[in-house]
């Protein structure tokens, strides 16, 4: 229950955080930056597949909210790229179904854009790489989400498999106490306008002090493989 209570109380303050940053106006400039790693990110993963396999590659995409990096634009150029097949979420019961992005999109009861029901969907096993949207990520780099519970109920359906995971988030919300459950969904990398982390960066023998220093010090920016 304490754990819940923190998560709750995380979730707040990194909610505010990215209402202020829209607020703002600066929600342009951060998703410029974004969209500009993440297609870094994206070109790297699309060129090892290519090496692995001559399957198309399977990228779960998400339709943003106002909170969250605006991914449209990289999402209609993936679009148009062979090998390439864009998927996207479409609530279903208390999880969701990952089906193949197709135009015209609607509004659901969460004001979230979704594609149509349609027979192309695939289990998380098969996706290649998942964008999951973030309000923020604890020490045990899971993901701190609205509270819904979609993401870690779809992926836990069928775990034998798991992509890579990107979280990403237009601020660096992160916090050095673990305060998520071991069924929320772990990513493997966490991107953000200045930082691209990879879970396994070690915070184990660091002080909450330095952890804090090393991690917001960190502006290297560096493609995954």
């Amino acid at each position: 229950m304490e754990s819940q209570d923190l998560k709750a109380t995380y979730r707040k303050i990194f909610k505010a955080k990215l209402t202020k940053i829209y607020d703002s106006n600066k929600t342009y400039m951060l998703d410029y930056k974004l969209q500009k790693n993440l297609k870094i990110q994206l070109d790297s993963i699309l060129r090892f597949h290519k090496l692995r396999s001559k399957r198309p590659i399977n990228l779960l995409f998400y339709y943003p909210l106002t909170l969250e990096f605006d991914i449209r634009k990289i999402l209609r150029f993936y679009r148009k790229q062979k090998g390439v097949e864009i998927f996207l979420p479409l609530v279903h019961q208390e999880s969701f179904k990952a089906v193949k992005y197709r135009l015209p999109l609607t509004k659901n009861t969460f004001d979230i854009y979704e594609p149509s029901d349609s027979l192309f969907y695939i289990k998380s096993s098969k996706i290649d790489c998942a964008l999951i949207p973030v309000l923020g990520v604890d020490r045990a780099f899971r993901r701190i989400g609205f509270g819904k519970g979609m993401y870690d109920r779809f992926f836990s359906a069928d775990s034998n498999k798991l992509p890579k995971i990107i979280f990403i988030c237009r601020k660096f919300n992160f916090t050095t106490k673990i305060i998520t459950q071991d069924y929320d969904i772990k990513g493997d990398y966490y991107l953000t306008p200045s930082k691209l982390i990879k879970s396994t960066f070690s915070l184990s023998n660091l002080s909450k002090r330095k952890a804090h220093k090393c991690f917001y010090k960190t502006k290297s920016f560096k493609v995954i493989q």
